[in-house]
């Protein structure tokens, strides 16, 4: 099918209102060919968003008659796509009420263009025949005709005193004025079976709303407009036509109003009646059957405004398809190909894809997608890229010079649109033991904080735990007599052995003399300690600055931005190093030569001095050592406490570190429950306006969270099973035994073992203890079987407590609430994927709010999403023999139409509606 508007519904200035040179009133000039000329003119000079109008010369079809004329002859107003034949009356509904010179109602019957002008005057215009009183008592009855009209304006003017004459105007304009049409005579004579579905009534709200609302008229106003199907207005402005749509609304009447020109004078005027002021536009194939859409959808085919409501809001979008040549769609294989010479322009709104099974309405989106970086096909088989197929990509609806043009090759291209294939959301959500991938993609949707058990506190735990054990593993270790060699009392009994061994080989005589031999040993070797530790300070200092000045010249690269450490930056440490290292070799000088002076009075000595002396000098080194160690025994086992409470126990001044894990998990919550609040904070998002703040939070009803600390028991018990030795200890391959001995059921009672059990276990024989610590202690072990997510709930159910169609609704809902104003949406098949009330109830409306935002391309078999949502453009594909055709057009389209009900399967709800929507067209 070539269709004249492959593109489907746009945006379109329509002005239905319209009089021309041939009206009775006017303000052009004379009925002449200059005139005429004119006023052509001033109409091939609007501004090409004006498309359809309406010529509304009264009775008669005169000014119609010659315009279409001029376009089939001599192709004038080619600018304009659609002319339709208006005819307008003064109705005799408030016959006995004066409304003073032309304050009558107005009606106006609006024809559609398919019907021959020759049918709208025999069989309308002509058949209403009228009657009036003349003063004279004269009868006048006749069928409404120019010449008719005429004649009954020279006998009324017949009847005026000549003086008087001057003030009537010609014999025309004084039949008109004087002609009222019964309203029951115009609605019978459009039942005739040559007017079905070829008409829509409107009523002029200006002088309908001249007409005082009274006891005696109410129930007759409120007859007269509400029996119409749109209501005329031709306002000085926006805000004059807000002003008298919102009095219809609140009068409770008909308010589907459109604003017209209601034209007498050329554009140059300034009187608010002249061409082109006119401030309607209707979304529609500018054809009768698409004006006909506005009765059903006024909210989305209606705006009043001054520019295109397309320029509303700034969207990228897809704008065009085109396959050069035919293509064999998959490599190797010649039996399904695109048809050559394809050119599918696409709406930048709702486009839906329809077709019968096998038709190629999945294959052309699968096509498409999956040439993008980060979007998959989903069909079996290598798709055959060489650039046959093109696509443009309008990075904006404000201008169309901005596009980027796509030969879709092996080469994946790069843009920010979804793509949501055939059964992917299905295939998300019901996959077994998914709970943890789908809350992580819910929560990644929201951009919600990734819960993350602090850095900080598990480098902490890691560290006391190790020390801790470290230093247990210090005090265990034994001799061969079983004594626990680093216990401070151990060490204090190997004290008081040497001290003991001293005092057996000191005599009176010589006591003094050895203690001092001794003491001057201690300091001598405590110095020698320092000395040398002082060496090894200057040494590491130097290290340090050789390792630090590598790192600069590393991060500096070629540039030298950071300078290198001098030595003598520490000079002043180096110095005092230097000096102090001086004054304790001096002090060692000064021992040295005491121990020689005491040694010098044990000349007269009569035992064996060299034995004394060095039993003497070996003791005093093992009686330093062992002081050492009992300090630094005394030091861990402090240590060693301060850990054990640090780690386990809890006060009204320390929270234990097992404590600090708990609440870490518990801080975890509370961050995700504030993240999902000022997600769902719509109101407080300044970028949105209200009505997508609106959408959002319709998107947004039915979902909450719940967060949870989940720990899984069972991978709890398998992570615990290579924590025990199987050879030691029989339970291995036994959970229940596990569960019997380690008593943990639950997060309680696993921060219950940690705090009173661990220990116990982790010097248990059949344990293998460094596993155990890891696998309780270290977070990357933890997060196996404890960790925090959102469980998404929808209407207080939670994801794994619904069906398989309600979490693909979540998951859409989310992934629109996230992203729902900005990169376009391609969805296969929804109904697939969704549950089917929130497809009849909120996906409908949904897309209806949404396509404003952004372009929305479904493809599908179900009738409700495309004619319920308006598409403004329908996609059907056929498949002729392997040879995939596509042909398009909007929801008003006979031949699309037909297409529709021919192809799309739903039940009698939808085929109601879609009989409503449709009773009109032809």
């Amino acid at each position: 099918m070539n269709k004249k508007y492959p593109r489907g519904s746009e945006w379109r200035k329509w002005d239905l209102h319209v009089h021309t040179p041939a009206s009775i009133y006017h303000r052009y000039g004379s009925n002449t060919e200059a005139t005429w000329e004119n006023f052509m003119k001033d109409i091939e000079k609007l501004p090409s968003d004006f498309s359809v109008l309406g010529i509304n010369d009264y009775f008669f079809l005169d000014g119609y008659e010659k315009l279409v004329e001029e376009r089939n002859s001599n192709n004038r107003l080619s600018n304009i796509d659609l002319i339709l034949p208006v005819v307008e009356f003064r109705i005799d509904k408030f016959a006995g009420i004066d409304f003073g010179k032309l304050k009558r109602i107005n009606l106006h019957v609006i024809f559609s263009n398919d019907l021959p002008i020759e049918t709208i005057k025999s069989q309308f215009i002509q058949t209403l025949e009228q009657s009036y009183s003349l003063e004279s008592g004269e009868q006048w009855t006749r069928a409404i005709t120019r010449e008719s009209v005429k004649e009954l304006g020279a006998k009324i003017k017949n009847g005026v005193p000549p003086e008087q004459l001057s003030k009537y105007g010609t014999d025309l304009e004084e039949g008109f004025n004087n002609l009222n049409v019964r309203e029951d005579k115009i609605f019978e004579a459009l039942q005739k079976d040559c007017f079905k579905d070829k008409y829509i009534i409107a009523i002029g709200k200006t002088e309908w709303a001249e007409l005082k609302w009274t006891d005696a008229s109410i129930a007759t106003k409120k007859s007269v407009i509400n029996k119409a199907d749109i209501v005329f207005t031709a306002s000085e402005s926006i805000e004059a036509f807000k002003k008298a749509k919102e009095q219809l609304t609140a009068q409770k009447v008909n308010n589907l109003l459109l604003d017209c020109s209601d034209s007498h004078y050329l554009s140059s005027a300034t009187n608010k009646d002249r061409i082109g002021n006119c401030f309607t536009w209707i979304k529609a194939d500018p054809t009768f059957e698409g004006l006909i859409q506005i009765l059903y959808e006024p909210e989305e085919r209606i705006s009043i405004s001054d520019n295109n409501p397309n320029l509303e809001f700034d969207k990228p979008f897809f704008s065009e398809i085109s396959i050069s040549s035919k293509l064999n769609i998959f490599k190797e294989e010649d039996d399904i190909h695109f048809s050559k010479n394809e050119r599918i322009p696409l709406n930048q709104n709702l486009v839906a894809i329809i077709g019968g099974r096998g038709e190629g309405k999945s294959m052309l989106t699968d096509y498409l997608a999956s040439s993008f970086i980060g979007q998959e096909h989903s069909k079996e088989g290598v798709f055959n890229k060489n650039g046959t197929v093109k696509l443009i990509y309008q990075k904006s609806n404000q201008t169309e010079t901005d596009y980027i043009e796509f030969e879709l090759t092996e080469e994946k291209k790069a843009i920010d649109f979804i793509y949501i294939n055939q059964g992917k959301l299905k295939n998300l959500v019901e996959k077994k033991d998914k709970q943890f991938q789908l809350a992580n993609s819910i929560r990644r949707l929201a951009k919600l904080k990734q819960p993350e058990f602090s850095s900080n506190l598990d480098k902490n735990i890691r560290e006391l735990i190790n020390e801790f054990h470290e230093l247990q593993i210090f005090f265990s270790v034994k001799d061969d007599d079983g004594n626990f060699i680093n216990s401070k009392e151990f060490l204090e009994s190997q004290e008081k052995s040497i001290n003991d061994f001293i005092s057996n080989i000191t005599t009176s005589e010589n006591k003094d003399k050895l203690e001092k031999y001794s003491e001057n040993l201690r300091l001598r070797n405590n110095l020698n300690s320092k000395l040398r530790e002082l060496f090894e300070l200057e040494e590491d200092i130097k290290n340090s600055i050789e390792k630090l000045n590598e790192k600069i010249i590393l991060t500096n690269g070629d540039l030298e931005k950071i300078s290198k450490i001098e030595l003598s930056a520490l000079k002043k440490q180096f110095d005092e190093i230097i000096k102090w290292k001086a004054e304790i070799e001096k002090r060692i000088a000064e021992i040295s030569k005491t121990i020689s002076e005491v040694k010098e009075e044990f000349k007269d000595y009569k035992g064996d001095l060299t034995t004394l002396l060095n039993d003497i000098d070996k003791f005093q080194k093992s009686l330093s050592e062992i002081r050492k160690k009992i300090l630094n025994s005394k030091i861990k086992k402090e240590r060693l406490d301060k850990l054990q409470s640090l780690i386990f126990e809890s006060s009204d001044e320390e929270v234990s570190l097992i404590d600090k894990i708990k609440k870490d998990y518990e801080n975890q919550v509370n961050e995700l429950i504030s993240s999902w609040d000022d997600f769902k904070d719509v109101d407080s998002k300044d970028s949105l306006n209200p009505s997508q703040k609106s959408i959002m939070k319709n998107l947004l009803t039915d979902l909450e969270i719940d967060v949870k600390i989940d720990f899984d028991i069972e991978k709890f018990y398998n992570e615990i099973y290579h924590c025990i030795d199987g050879a030691k200890w029989r339970i291995k391959g036994n959970r229940e035994a596990q569960k019997n001995s380690f008593e943990v059921k639950d997060l309680d009672s696993y921060f219950e073992f940690l705090k009173n059990k661990y220990l116990k276990f982790y010097f248990s024989d059949g344990i293998h203890s460094k596993t155990l610590k890891s696998k309780l202690f270290y977070e990357s072990e933890r997060q196996k079987y404890l960790k925090v997510f959102p469980i998404l709930k929808y209407k207080g159910k939670d994801l794994n407590k619904i069906s398989v169609g309600q979490k693909g609704t979540v998951y859409l809902k989310m992934m629109l609430a996230t992203e729902a104003f900005s990169k376009p949406i391609i969805f296969d098949q929804p109904e697939d994927d969704l549950d089917n009330e929130f497809i009849m109830q909120n996906l409908i409306s949904l897309f209806k709010e949404l396509k404003q935002y952004r372009q929305v391309i479904i493809v599908t078999h179900n009738a409700n999403l495309v004619v319920n949502a308006d598409a403004e453009q329908v996609i059907v594909a056929l498949n002729k023999d392997g040879n995939l055709e596509y042909s398009s057009g909007s929801l008003e389209d006979k031949e699309i139409n037909s297409k529709i009900c021919q192809i799309l399967e739903g039940g009698e709800v939808a085929f109601e509606k879609r009989r409503r929507k449709y009773q009109k067209i032809g």
